[in-house]
This record gives structure tokens, sequence and C-alpha cells, in this order.
């Protein structure tokens, strides 16, 4: 719902910033002291330029990745000509191709 709502707001213009990063929300931790704990966490789209959020997703860490959210999130908002900013999880030679 957000996704949708923020779309009818903001415009991107072409070689705009978006920083993209995903962040676990510390409450939804299961098997806290296990090796193969469960967590929920949130990846947002921000423009700098106009400071604001232009979309989201979240993601259960045992069921998906977020390099897949990343790459689901570019394509269903239909972001083009933006310059992207990633944390290091996204450098990797597999995902240039």
């Amino acid at each position: 719902m957000f996704n949708q709502w923020a779309s009818q707001y903001i415009d991107l213009e072409v070689s705009q910033w978006c920083s993209i990063d995903g962040k676990s929300i510390k409450g939804t931790v299961q098997d806290y002291n296990s090796c193969s704990q469960n967590f929920v966490s949130i990846v947002s789209v921000f423009t700098s330029k106009r400071g604001l959020v232009l979309g989201m997703d979240k993601f259960d860490n045992k069921k998906e990745s977020e390099i897949v959210i990343v790459q689901n999130l570019i394509t269903t908002l239909d972001i083009k000509g933006a310059v992207f900013s990633f944390d290091s999880l996204h450098c990797q030679k597999k995902l240039a191709s």
C-alpha cells in the first residue's frame, strides 16, 4: 500500500541518486541464542535529493534474500535512469550480469 501511495507523489529525475538498504527489526528475532535465528527485515529505497522513501518491502530472512528483494523493488517501482547506492552485499560478480 505504501509503495502505491508513494508512487503517486514522487517523480524521479534522470540521474537522481537513490540509496537502497535493508535493516532487521530487532523485535522480530526468533531463537535469539541459536545460530539459525530468524527475523524480519525491511528494505527501503530512499531518494537523496527529495529526502523521501520511494518504496519499501519486508522479508523473512529464512525465506528470502535482501538481494532478491532489492531486484524486485527496482523492477516493481519501475525505477529507470537513477543512480543507485548499495551496501557491499550487492557487490558480487554474479549480480553484474
